[in-house]
């Protein structure tokens, strides 16, 4: 008994202290709900910037979803590019011949967005524009100044961007469509800057239907002739 009074009191008064010191532990905030207009980006004001962009450079895009509700996007993910592979463009020259109407430039021209060059091949026969597309995209980043491109987003089959526009000379909305789970196209944003190297995932549940014959504004602008 004597050997056993001095062990239940140690642990009664670990307890407590353990207990104590659990009390003051900080709360963990969530942020996996943000909306648009809740942006976490820290000082960064891209949400009101998209409903600008939503009712202007995007406008034909939004109207091509049924029931069009800005406030049911949600924040996902972050994703940084800073460490993405700079790409070689030796064959840059050629690539503005053929893809220049379906860049998306900055205001004053040093970047630009290419949605589709990953992803088709545009060959010149006579007079005629022919096009082979594959299934997968990629989007580069490319800055005219540095002379440097980047990869900085990819996608399958399932999923792909349809529109670029730039907010201003370092923030831009790369907007697409991804099949949810009965095979609809469901509209997400991806809000970049090439500052912080880094773009930030809105999702929603908004579906366009499948009877809306939707061409991404960059693919018009080529005026293709035939596809292959």
């Amino acid at each position: 008994m004597r050997i056993l009074l001095p062990i239940i009191l140690f642990g009664t008064v670990y307890m407590a202290v353990s207990c104590k010191g659990k009390e003051k532990e900080p709360a963990v905030k969530e942020t996996t709900n943000d909306t648009l207009s809740q942006s976490t980006m820290a000082d960064d004001s891209s949400a009101q910037y998209f409903r600008g962009a939503i009712d202007n450079q995007l406008a034909e895009w939004k109207q091509s979803f049924q029931g069009f509700q800005i406030d049911s996007f949600r924040f996902s993910q972050r994703t940084s590019f800073k460490e993405k592979e700079v790409q070689d463009t030796a064959d840059m020259k050629e690539l503005l011949s053929l893809f220049g109407p379906s860049l998306a430039f900055t205001s004053d021209s040093s970047q630009y967005l290419d949605l589709f060059s990953a992803g088709m091949s545009l060959e010149r026969r006579g007079k005629k524009l022919v096009a082979m597309a594959d299934v997968d995209q990629a989007v580069t980043l490319c800055n005219l100044k540095t002379g440097k491109c980047k990869q900085i987003a990819s996608f399958g089959p399932s999923a792909g961007i349809e529109e670029a526009v730039w907010l201003d000379a370092t923030r831009f909305i790369l907007a697409g469509t991804m099949h949810n789970d009965d095979g609809k196209p469901q509209a997400f944003v991806l809000i970049g800057d090439t500052g912080k190297e880094s773009y930030s995932w809105y999702e929603s549940t908004i579906t366009r239907a499948a009877s809306t014959d939707y061409t991404a504004s960059g693919i018009r602008k080529l005026k293709i002739d035939e596809w292959e």
